[in-house]
C-alpha cells in the first residue's frame, strides 16, 4: 500500500497535513498539491516536510555533495543534526530509492556500497518533479 504525507505552511505558521494512503495516482497528488497553490499557500512555503527522506537528502546535498560518503555517514550525521537515531534499514531503503531514480551513483558491493550525489537537489527542489520521478518507478 502507498502511503504520502504532504505538509504545508503558509507566512504566518500555519500548517495544514494531508496524508494519502492507498493507491493513487499522480494526477491525485498534484489535485491535492494544486488546492494549496494559491494566494494564500506561496509557491516559497511549499513543501515544509520533513519527512526522514527529507532528512537526507539535505544532508546529502548540504554535507556529502562532494564526496563518496556511506549508509554509516549518512547515519551518524543524521544523528548528530537531528538528535534522533534512524534505522539502518530505513536509509538503505532511501539511499536506494535515490540510486534507482538516478540521483547519486554507487559503487563498491552489497556489504559495502559507497554512494555520491550525481544532481544538484537544490536545482530540482520541486514538488511535482519529485513526485514524477517517484511514480516512474
Amino acid at each position: 500500500m502507498k502511503k504520502m504525507k504532504i505538509e504545508f505552511c503558509d507566512g504566518n505558521g500555519e500548517q495544514v497535513t494531508v496524508a494519502v494512503s492507498g493507491q493513487f495516482s499522480k494526477e491525485r497528488l498534484l489535485q491535492i498539491i494544486g488546492l494549496f497553490d494559491n494566494n494564500q499557500y506561496q509557491q516559497s512555503s511549499i513543501p515544509v516536510t520533513k519527512t526522514s527522506m527529507d532528512k537526507i537528502t539535505d544532508l546529502i546535498k548540504t554535507k556529502l555533495n562532494n564526496s563518496w560518503f556511506t549508509s554509516k555517514d549518512i547515519s551518524l550525521i543524521y544523528k548528530e543534526q537531528h538528535r534522533e537515531n534512524i534505522k539502518s534499514s530505513t536509509i538503505s531503503t532511501y539511499l536506494t530509492r535515490l540510486y534507482n531514480n538516478g540521483y547519486i551513483e554507487r559503487k563498491g558491493n552489497r556489504s559495502c556500497w559507497q554512494y555520491k550525489l550525481i544532481i544538484n537537489f537544490a536545482a530540482d527542489n520541486n514538488v511535482k518533479t519529485f513526485i514524477n520521478d517517484l511514480n516512474k518507478k
